[in-house]
């Protein structure tokens, strides 16, 4: 028998499903998408799966979008619990973009929807790991979480995407206390075969520290937007990424940074490597509030090209309505350094090695960006599994 699902008992999430049917994929003419076109986009969204006995400690596993197992097994203080109430829903969708449609995709076709609270105060030793697997072929997964921290804790998060279904279409929302320190990665190492399409939205109070970091190297189709709401004052926001793709891979970094109170800093470093016929977007505004003065936000982008096939689009923006700031952005791409390559060779390093070699001294700065051991790893790890399979 088929469960009572959310979203088709849940009134915002017809409604959204709604939108969605009525506007369709982006259109060509659409400014936010003119760079990644989506034509073939399976929108089959999974039924319920069975919870699964717990597995490691602070590992919560999701197949399909469905929560699988880790929910008695958390650090301590920490809880997570199925997202039905309607006015939890409400508080969710609340911090989407109006009329967005990642937003109505996922929360339309909402499978699991999640709630995980981190108390005041708390200080985590180790990072939660968000795991993301299974799937179909011909089935989509829109999972939606709804990460409350609250004021002063110290939270750790790694969301780790390794799913087989069609297309992978997570929606989540960050709600970061007064004071919170946050730091936060994500892989997005999705089947090859797949298109993965994410929404991010972090809605941070004053004084709270946030260091997020995305890695995009899996899908056919990759988009991952993220949205930072900076509501207080002395507010730091570090959003950074990385986008590696080969074959006729497609990566899409997107980020809207806004800075709505004054006396905050925000950081935006984004590297991508691309290979063969694949191709990488860039697109970051950093939006300055006529109230926001005393802003400091930086953006660069930097790609670099592997082979003359492949394309790197970069549209960073600034939109400053106050006067007292200081604001700057900047794209470059370029191909490996010829004379670098010739001095590594001439030392009797291979080819393959020597080209990692200056690779990975492009990306490090980026890398350099992420503070904790733990999650650095998880990426660092990542990037050399990707560049040894190239060579």
């Amino acid at each position: 028998m088929q469960p009572n699902l959310l979203r088709d008992t849940a009134n915002l999430c017809i409604q959204a499903r709604q939108a969605f049917d009525a506007n369709g994929l982006p259109a060509a003419k659409n400014e936010a998408w003119i760079y990644t076109r989506l034509q073939d986009v399976t929108v089959n969204p999974s039924f319920a799966g069975d919870e699964t006995s717990d597995n490691e400690s602070g590992v919560l596993t999701f197949a399909a979008g469905w929560l699988q197992s880790g929910a008695q097994n958390l650090p301590t203080s920490v809880t997570v619990s199925e997202m039905t109430d309607d006015s939890v829903l409400a508080e969710f969708a609340a911090h989407l973009p109006e009329d967005h449609f990642l937003g109505s995709l996922s929360l339309g076709h909402a499978t699991g929807a999640y709630l995980i609270e981190v108390p005041a105060n708390a200080k985590l030793d180790t990072p939660l790991q968000l795991v993301f697997n299974g799937g179909d072929e011909g089935e989509s997964s829109h999972p939606l979480l709804f990460i409350k921290v609250g004021a002063g804790a110290q939270f750790q998060m790694a969301e780790i995407h390794s799913g087989t279904a069609s297309l992978s279409a997570p929606v989540i929302v960050v709600e970061a206390g007064a004071g919170a320190v946050i730091d936060h990665v994500k892989l997005q190492a999705e089947d090859a075969t797949a298109t993965h399409l994410a929404l991010s939205i972090f809605a941070v109070a004053e004084k709270a520290d946030i260091n997020s970091f995305t890695a995009a190297i899996g899908s056919r189709l990759g988009r991952h937007e993220t949205h930072a709401h900076l509501n207080g004052e002395e507010i730091e926001m570090a959003l950074s990424s990385l986008y590696l793709g080969r074959d006729k891979q497609h990566q899409d970094i997107t980020t809207r940074m806004l800075h709505h109170m004054p006396n905050c800093t925000s950081n935006q470093i984004i590297r991508g490597v691309l290979d063969d016929t694949a191709k990488g977007v860039f697109q970051g505004k950093v939006l300055v509030a006529r109230d926001a003065q005393k802003t400091d936000g930086q953006q660069m982008s930097r790609a670099l090209l592997l082979s003359r096939q492949a394309e790197a689009d970069a549209k960073p923006e600034l939109e400053i309505y106050a006067d007292d700031v200081v604001c700057s952005h900047g794209a470059t791409v370029g191909e490996l350094d010829e004379t670098h390559l010739f001095y590594l060779k001439s030392r009797g390093i291979a080819e393959d090695d020597a080209k990692n070699m200056l690779i990975e001294a492009f990306l490090i700065d980026a890398l350099e960006q992420v503070r904790h051991d733990t999650l650095a790893e998880i990426l660092s790890h990542a990037v050399h599994g990707w560049m040894a399979e190239g060579a």
